[in-house]
């Protein structure tokens, strides 16, 4: 799991700017009957080492078929106003199934 929640790995998927760097936060993971939810927070630091923004990212997989998934990511101000977002789903290439 280190590797999915490398704040390398994160730097590169969310275009962060030259000479600044992300700061990992607090990992969240809540399973329930039929779905794993994971949580993890980021901070995004300047040069200066001065926080600018935090980022929320975000996995939601099902446990059941048709094992949905939902990816995505939230870029937040100091303020903790909502910059910018971007959600995935995961989609069968057909309908050929039976759950």
């Amino acid at each position: 799991m280190a590797k999915l929640y490398s704040a390398e790995r994160y730097e590169s998927l969310l275009s962060i700017d030259p000479g600044h760097r992300l700061v990992p936060g607090s990992k969240r993971r809540v399973k329930n009957d039929s779905t794993v939810y994971e949580t993890f927070w980021l901070e995004e630091h300047n040069e200066q080492n001065e926080r600018i923004a935090r980022y929320r990212t975000w996995n939601n997989r099902s446990l059941v078929p048709p094992y949905a998934q939902q990816t995505g990511w939230e870029r937040y101000s100091n303020s903790g106003q909502l910059l910018d977002r971007e959600v995935r789903y995961s989609q069968r290439d057909n309908m050929d199934y039976i759950h």
